[in-house]
């Protein structure tokens, strides 16, 4: 549910983005969109890495 609130947010504020980015300078678009593409290289190296290492993980002695 959190997940959910959190998505149509994003969705939102990148609705309200679109429709004010033909007033920003081009530089800035550029700008953005790579502050934006680096966060989102950022989000998906620490997803893959923390899959990655849930794999070798073992609880020992916790009951399921």
């Amino acid at each position: 549910m959190v997940l959910a609130g959190i998505v149509i947010i994003a969705f939102y504020i990148i609705y309200e983005l679109l429709k004010v980015i033909v007033f920003i300078p081009s530089k800035m678009r550029i700008a953005v969109a790579l502050i934006l593409v680096g966060g989102l290289l950022v989000l998906a190296s620490m997803i893959k890495e923390r899959v990655s290492d849930s794999k070798g993980e073992s609880f020992k002695g916790v009951k399921s």
